[in-house]
């Protein structure tokens, strides 16, 4: 007689389980969750160098002596480019210079320091201009990643320019377009 109590209790305490369960306490609750990611635009600029120093050369040994190409006594410039923009928006690179070159009351015009460049994208020559933004190079695409040189040169003109030690800066900038 235990065994079938037993069993009666045990089959009673199964349906009562299963009309517990069956009934609304044991349904599934459900809620969602909205993920938000916020990607920036980046950009990186570097310059391999800080200073370039060009230093003067003889003129030909002429009555009138012209001008002459004075390169950069520390060589090329290497320019390292990054960006990471949306991708109907293409960057650029450009050049400004801060004024001219001075030494004192004397001065020489911006324009008399250009370059050559080489490297995917970058502007292949230009001239400095003071307080003017010169294009010198641009990209299109959500991801740039491009290394190029500028070769810069000083045009010495030996009959209007004055001897001294002619200072000036320039500004590279990074931006989209």
């Amino acid at each position: 007689m235990k065994k079938q109590n037993l069993a009666k209790v045990l089959l009673g305490l199964s349906l009562t389980l299963v009309l517990f369960l069956g009934s609304g306490l044991a349904q599934q609750s459900t809620q969602q969750v909205t993920f938000r990611v916020n990607l920036l635009e980046w950009y990186d600029l570097s310059l391999d160098k800080t200073t370039l120093t060009f230093n003067d050369v003889a003129p030909q040994f002429v009555a009138n002596p012209s001008t002459r190409q004075i390169p950069a006594a520390e060589g090329a410039l290497q320019v390292t480019v990054f960006a990471v923009v949306i991708p109907s928006q293409p960057v650029k690179l450009t050049v400004t210079a801060n004024g001219d070159l001075t030494d004192g009351s004397n001065t020489i015009s911006a324009s008399a320091l250009s370059w050559t460049a080489s490297g995917t994208g970058f502007t292949t020559s230009g001239t400095l201009q003071n307080g003017t933004a010169v294009q010198a190079g641009s990209w299109t695409g959500v991801f740039t990643y491009q290394v190029g040189t500028m070769n810069f040169s000083f045009l010495r003109d030996y009959v209007n320019q004055v001897p001294g030690n002619y200072t000036m800066t320039a500004t590279f900038t990074l931006s989209k377009v």
